[in-house]
């Protein structure tokens, strides 16, 4: 039903090994830009920086679906889990470089830390939601590269830390967006598949197993281990 507009990167091929390199490259080099700033204290600018190449991708992928005519109410809207990731990876820089209260910025992070994951296995399985014609081919990898990138460079550069048991919050916070987002899935109709809770990605990915509903149980199961996982490799970094 839904694998026409789908278009996956078999993993370990060559196609997915120049994609990988090139994406890996340009977040070294641009790690390695931020930190030299950073001792220059002027993070400022290289934040502005940031956010305005990942929030102008963000808005700059609807105008392109619209100008190419593939714009489709069932697979544009920004409602995917990476979609709320680059959302977030664009404002979180600039928010940065204003006086908005720790705390807002810190549950952002958190969402956009355990969101992340997503994006590192969209990366290691790319799967284009809308087709992937013209340049959407490659804002497919500045919108996932961004994604994981922030994320570093909010941990190594900016010393973000995670709070106590943000796993599991941020986890049940979660819930109630994927509930949102399917019955949006289910007012919409037709193809509408966002957050995969109608049908399973078709990616090359071993955590993807069975059909509509089981998917989604088996998923939501994966993220809470990963979620876990993930916050207690951040713990061992920064002790």
């Amino acid at each position: 039903m839904l694998e026409s507009r789908y278009y996956a990167i078999e993993f370990l091929s060559k196609e997915w090994c120049i994609n990988t390199s090139i994406t890996l490259i340009i977040g070294i080099i641009l790690f390695y830009i931020s930190k030299s700033i950073f001792k220059k204290n002027k993070i400022h600018l290289f934040n502005y920086f940031l956010g305005s190449i990942l929030l102008g991708r963000f808005f700059w992928f609807q105008w392109y679906h619209y100008n190419i005519g593939i714009w489709n109410l069932e697979w544009s809207l920004p409602l995917q889990m990476c979609s709320f990731s680059s959302l977030l990876s664009g404002i979180l820089p600039f928010l940065e470089n204003t006086k908005v209260p720790a705390k807002y910025k810190q549950i952002l992070f958190e969402f956009l830390f355990y969101f992340s994951i997503g994006a590192f296995y969209g990366i290691l399985t790319p799967v284009y939601t809308a087709g992937n014609e013209g340049l959407i081919y490659y804002e497919y990898y500045v919108s996932h590269g961004g994604i994981v990138f922030t994320v570093v460079y909010f941990l190594f550069i900016l010393k973000y830390k995670l709070t106590k048991n943000s796993w599991l919050k941020i986890f049940l916070y979660s819930q109630l967006l994927l509930i949102a987002i399917h019955f949006i899935n289910t007012f919409i109709g037709g193809q509408a598949n966002y957050f995969y809770t109608v049908e399973p990605p078709i990616a090359d990915n071993p955590l993807v197993i069975g059909q509509y509903p089981m998917h989604i149980i088996l998923l939501d199961i994966f993220a809470l281990i990963h979620f876990y996982i993930f916050y207690r490799i951040e713990k061992k970094i920064n002790v």
